[in-house]
């Protein structure tokens, strides 16, 4: 696991598509807000994929999937 220290407004990138920026902190809370491709689904932990999944459609996820690198 890559742990990286950042301040409010600093970004992380990850590959070329992906752009975590630290939005808020206030208390042991930190909001992050995530720019990525529409393909990509994004989840909270705590929320199965099963659940996700129902909800929308990702009837072709794993061909998607296939297609993001890390």
């Amino acid at each position: 696991m890559l742990v990286l220290a950042r301040k409010i407004n600093e970004q992380i990138r990850i590959a070329d598509n992906i752009v975590l920026t630290v939005v808020k902190i206030r208390g042991g809370k930190v909001k992050l807000g995530i720019d990525c491709p529409a393909h990509i689904p994004i989840r909270r932990s705590e929320i199965p994929l099963k659940q996700t999944l129902e909800d929308q459609d990702y009837s072709d996820l794993d061909e998607k999937l296939d297609q993001v690198t890390f």
